[in-house]
């Protein structure tokens, strides 16, 4: 399993932490997602196919903007 963390302005309560937790575990080879709301923090874990690229897409279509 591999990691990626990604930052992402918009992340400003439990909603928006739950919203970019369903939208980014859909992305095909993701185990878990963490989101740390203050840090605007999205922690992926991942089998590894998985772009930082593509978190980073999969998070603007779900209205959060990857700093």
């Amino acid at each position: 399993m591999q990691t990626t963390t990604v930052t992402a302005q918009g992340i400003v309560c439990g909603g928006c932490a739950k919203a970019v937790k369903t939208a980014v575990s859909a992305v095909p080879g993701v185990t878990g997602v963490e989101v740390e709301v203050a840090e605007k923090r999205v922690t992926v874990t991942h089998d590894g196919r998985v772009t930082k690229a593509a978190i980073e897409d999969t998070l603007k279509r779900a209205g959060f903007q990857p700093a």
